[in-house]
């Protein structure tokens, strides 16, 4: 098995030259509507129902990313769209696997390195502050630009680990939080749920809706008329990550209680991590390693929080 994809493989189209300026308006149009539904869906099922009073008030967030998958579930089923092209396929699941699982590692290397640098962030704490939102930004950038020039030599090295090696690493990696919390007798069950909303609602949710529904809706009125370390992307690429920068700056707003205090510290850390997943969508057409690499992010920045 070979992981150097050639571009033409990646399932989305590398240019739209057909596309006029109407249809691209409407795609736009379509994907900022679909952020905006999506939103204020989840944020009303939270505040206005028991089930997603619930999960608030037990300190998981399982109703955004549910609210996200069953969304573009049900727009590809309705419009007729193609799941694979949308990247909800698992062909070349062992190469995005391992792809995911290399830069899942590098992000929470990177994570580590700022702290020795005194910039951190608490996961589940009060959003970062605007210097520490840049520095996460620039930092995922840097990140999101050696991904690119490397992406070959990647394929090339990846190709060599057993899938069954990096499968059970991934697992050990998830499983992290829960050693923690039985060493220092924290509640395992509440620890369980946790990982679960981190992979199933955060990772799982957020790729599908963001690098699978808008960056593959985009992919397809706007081409992907870019190159960078031999991987096509365009436009999607940016508005998907803009928009997920956008989203995490929304967690401290609350319209239902007029509450419009906007956390840009968080919504430029997310938008520098944004580039990082939607880049890796582009490499094999897939979400597979977008997945991975977000849910080790999201799982490990946890760890800290168990620790007395």
């Amino acid at each position: 098995m070979t992981m150097d994809i050639p571009v033409s493989q990646l399932g989305t189209p590398e240019s739209a030259p057909s596309a006029s300026w109407h249809c691209r308006f409407a795609a736009l149009a379509e994907v900022t509507i679909a952020f905006v539904f999506v939103h204020i869906c989840y944020r009303a099922i939270k505040h206005f129902t028991a089930v997603g009073r619930i999960d608030a008030e037990s300190g998981l967030n399982f109703t955004p990313g549910a609210v996200m998958i069953l969304f573009t579930i049900a727009t590809l089923l309705l419009c007729r769209r193609s799941f694979s092209v949308y990247g909800l396929a698992l062909a070349r699941w062992a190469d995005g696997l391992k792809h995911g699982l290399l830069w899942g590692l590098v992000l929470i290397a990177g994570a580590g390195l700022l702290v020795m640098f005194r910039v951190h962030h608490q996961a589940g704490g009060p959003p970062p502050a605007m210097k520490e939102g840049i520095a996460y930004g620039l930092a995922t950038v840097a990140g999101f630009l050696l991904l690119a020039r490397l992406v070959r030599l990647q394929a090339l090295a990846l190709n060599r680990v057993p899938t069954a090696l990096c499968a059970v690493l991934l697992l050990g990696l998830l499983c992290v939080p829960l050693l923690v919390a039985w060493r220092y007798h924290r509640p395992l069950l509440h620890t369980l749920l946790t990982v679960a909303w981190l992979v199933i609602g955060a990772a799982i949710g957020e790729e599908v809706f963001f690098r699978g529904y808008i960056q593959s809706r985009l992919n397809e009125v706007f081409g992907r008329p870019f190159r960078l370390g031999g991987i096509q992307f365009g436009a999607g690429l940016f508005v998907s990550s803009a928009l997920f920068g956008f989203v995490h700056a929304l967690n401290s707003v609350d319209y239902f209680q007029g509450r419009f205090t906007f956390a840009w510290g968080f919504g430029v850390a997310a938008l520098g991590t944004g580039l990082v997943f939607g880049f890796l969508r582009e490499i094999g057409g897939s979400l597979v390693p977008a997945v991975v690499s977000h849910s080790i992010l999201d799982v490990l920045a946890r760890v800290p929080t168990l620790v007395p």
